[in-house]
Parts: C-alpha cells; sequence; structure tokens
C-alpha cells in the first residue's frame, strides 16, 4: 500500500516517549528518549556534553549487537503507566473486549515479540483503514500479558509503523526506530534536528550502542533523511476502532466569534479542509498561528503562518486532544463582491523537504517563520485563547484541554473583544 500524504506537518500531541532505551558509555541518565518535538526542541546543543558538530567520531557504531545489550541498563522511565487496566486479563483478546468505545487496537510483530497495540484512538489514513499516532505496547511475559511501553508520535501525518519487523515513530522534527529483543524495548536508533532563535538547525544521531556526541553534523544529518526514506512505501499499522469510528459531538461546532469577514473564511476553510483527513472527535478548533499579511494584491492575499488545527472529545469538564497537525504555509484569498474566498494554500513538505520547502514558500519570512511560527510557547498562547474565546461564546461548562501523556491546561478569561482584530 503506497503511504498516502496529508498535507500536514505533525504536530506534538503529548508527547514524552516512555519507551526504555539502551544506554551507551554514558550510563542510565542519557538513556532516555527524546519522545516528542517538544522534548527534542528543548534539548538544545548547550544541553549536551557536546554538540554533534564538535563530534570527532565521524561514523560510530550504528550496529546493534544483541550479545552486548544488558536488560540491566535498560532505562525505564519511573512515571511510565498504562491508561489501560488489564487487571483480570488472561489473554489479549480480554484486554481487547475491556476497551472504551473510541480507543483502537493492533496486533503486530515487533522484532521477537508478538505485541498488542491500545490507542487512545484512531483516525481514517485511507478509506476505510485506520492508523493511530500513539499506542500502550503489551507483550506476553511469563503466559500473561504485561504492559511494556507507550508511545506517541508527532501528529496524523506521522502513523506509526512497522517495517522489517521495527517499529518506527516520528513527527517532522524527529524520527526513533526500535525493536523488542528478548521482552526488552530497545532503541535502535534516533535522530532529530533543533532550531535556534535564528533559524539554523542542528542535527543530532545516535543507536543503542553510541551517543548523539559520537557523530558529526554531516553524518547526523544523512541519518535524519535516511530513517524518513525507510519509510516510503511501507504500510501503516491498521488499527482496528473500539466501537465503530464515528462520534456523537457533546459539544457544538467552533465558529469564530470574532466581527470580521476575513478571518471568518479562513477560520472556516482550516475547519472543512485541514480537518477533512480526521474522524471521530467532538469539535475541531483551529489555532493559526499568523506570522504576516500581505494584502498589496486583493485578487491574492497572502496569509503567512503555521496553521494548526487541534480535534477534542468533551470529558466532563475538559476537551481532550484526540488528535490534529499543523499545516505551515502560505493560504491565498481574494477579495470578491460577496468578501471573501480562498483561493488556494501553500504547504510546507513534510520530512526531509520541510527546511527546502518552507524558504521556498516564507521567502523573506523563512527566519520569522522558524522563531515564531515553530515556538511551541506562542502556539499553546493562541491555543488556550481560542479554546477559551470558544467556550464563552458557546456558554459551555469546560475549564481546561489537556493532551494525552499531560496535565490538563486551565483556560484563560475570554477577551473576545480585544483578540481578534481587524484586518487594515
Amino acid at each position: 500500500m503506497k503511504k498516502k500524504m496529508l498535507s500536514s506537518i505533525a504536530m506534538c500531541l503529548s508527547m514524552a516517549l516512555v519507551l526504555p532505551g539502551c544506554s551507551g558509555s554514558k550510563g542510565q541518565e542519557d538513556a532516555g528518549v527524546l519522545a516528542s518535538e517538544n522534548a527534542v526542541t528543548d534539548n538544545s546543543a548547550e544541553d549536551k556534553d557536546s554538540s554533534a558538530s564538535d563530534a570527532t567520531n565521524e561514523t560510530g557504531d550504528s550496529s546493534y549487537d544483541p550479545s552486548s545489550f544488558n536488560v540491566s541498563d535498560v532505562y525505564e522511565a519511573p512515571s511510565q503507566e498504562s491508561s489501560v487496566d488489564i487487571s483480570g486479563c488472561d489473554t489479549f483478546t480480554q484486554i481487547v473486549d475491556k476497551l472504551e468505545d473510541g480507543k483502537g487496537y493492533a496486533n503486530v510483530t515487533i522484532g521477537d515479540a508478538d505485541v498488542l497495540l491500545v490507542s487512545s484512538g484512531t483516525y481514517e489514513w485511507e478509506e476505510e483503514i485506520y492508523a493511530a499516532i500513539d499506542a500502550d505496547i503489551f507483550i506476553y511475559k511469563d503466559g500473561a500479558p504485561q504492559y511494556l511501553g507507550s508511545v506517541c508520535a508527532g501528529g496524523t501525518a506521522y502513523p506509526l509503523e512497522i517495517a522489517d519487523g521495527n517499529l518506527y515513530v516520528g513527527g517532522n522534527h524527529f524520527m526513533t526506530k526500535y525493536t523488542i529483543d528478548s521482552e526488552n524495548m530497545v532503541e535502535l536508533e534516533e535522530a532529530y534536528v533543533s532550531y535556534d532563535t535564528d533559524g539554523n538547525d542542528t542535527y543530532y544521531y545516535k543507536t543503542c550502542n553510541s551517543q548523539f556526541e559520537d557523530y558529526d553534523e554531516e553524518t547526523a544529518k544523512s541519518r535524519f533523511d535516511e530513517l524518513f526514506a525507510e519509510l516510503d512505501n511501507v504500510e501503516v499499522i491498521e488499527f482496528q476502532p473500539v466501537g465503530g469510528a464515528s462520534s456523537s459531538s457533546q459539544v457544538p461546532a467552533y465558529e469564530y466569534p470574532g466581527p470580521e469577514l476575513f478571518y471568518t473564511v479562513l477560520y472556516d476553510y482550516m475547519i472543512d479542509e485541514l480537518s477533512k483527513n480526521y474522524s471521530d472527535y467532538d469539535v475541531c478548533i483551529p489555532c493559526p498561528v499568523i506570522i504576516s499579511e500581505d494584502e498589496s494584491d486583493k485578487d491574492d492575499i497572502k496569509v503567512y503562518g503555521n496553521f494548526w488545527i487541534f480535534n477534542y472529545n468533551l470529558n466532563g469538564d475538559v476537551l481532550e486532544c484526540t488528535s490534529g497537525g499543523s499545516y505551515p504555509g502560505c493560504i491565498h484569498l481574494k477579495s470578491t463582491d460577496e468578501g471573501y474566498e480562498v483561493i488556494s494554500m501553500d504547504i510546507v513538505e513534510d520530512g526531509a523537504d520541510f527546511d527546502e520547502s518552507a524558504k521556498k514558500i516564507f521567502g523573506d519570512l523563512y527566519d520569522t517563520f522558524i522563531k515564531d511560527g515553530e515556538d511551541e510557547n506562542v502556539r499553546e498562547e493562541i491555543r488556550a485563547q481560542i479554546i477559551a474565546n470558544y467556550v464563552a461564546a458557546n456558554g459551555l461548562n469546560i475549564t481546561s484541554y489537556q493532551d494525552y501523556g499531560w496535565d490538563p491546561v486551565a483556560l484563560p478569561e475570554e477577551n473576545i473583544d480585544s483578540f481578534y482584530s481587524t484586518l487594515d
């Protein structure tokens, strides 16, 4: 099955990856896995003993040697725990029978183990083919199912995939490859790229038997690109949705609460076009991080930014994020007698082509895009305010939103009158 591109750059929904990794020469404190775009972006060069660009070993040892793998060296995050109660379950089937509607499951083989993957939700990757970006992993130990760890990818453009018996967990800025050996999760390879405030990129790479500082910049970037290339034409893991693939909405659909027709059209476009690849959620709430607007040509008004969408299910008074993605690029609109109309959208490409396509689309605005459009703090401030204003506009009893694996975030006070500005 050929992989279908979703025209999205992945978001990082949750996401600290909590699978144990393989420690190298520096011991357990360095063996924790960088699991999310949040984690890898914050893990800057100054946080390391030495950066990849200063490395002296240009090749490193990328081989995985089971004979050198010591179970006692495996680091397992102390906060690691399953979201699924498997007490009293003697088989995978009994675990599946206990799952709540809306979750998903898949039976796959990773390394030398047959495993059960349980996801917090699924989405339609291709027609009637459902994928997932997160999973609790269960294996059989001593004849009974046991929890091994959890993974979470960077967004729905990067579903969980298996190639040659290895599990791939990735995002726009990272890719990690795992196997299971003798009932232990082993991080075979990890590569990621981080950007400083000036938009300069730095690539990092390590293996089970080496550390980030063992590879120079050129080698790290090469392995980063090669890990993404390994997934060309690979089938995604097909998950079975529990209780069916649809859900009934408990909350009203999002409507732009500001007075400007221009932004009403922009927000509607994001919901109608960018969320159509997702399913099984109560409400889609857009989060545009706008970098610049060019109104010089009324037949081609250009809005540059990182156009995020987040999908939520309501659980009590908390909006729980189930999926979403970022779509950085430029939305083109034109002024008409009736108002405004979106005519097209240029979207930055995924993976290894991200940087080149971003520079082409953003041009002189590229550095601003990297600094602000890719800034998690900027995004989260806008996101929280948009949700708060949505809640206020609809008179809802919602107090917070929550990403998988993270604590709920309390909503700020609404500021509909001042948050949305008029297009001059």
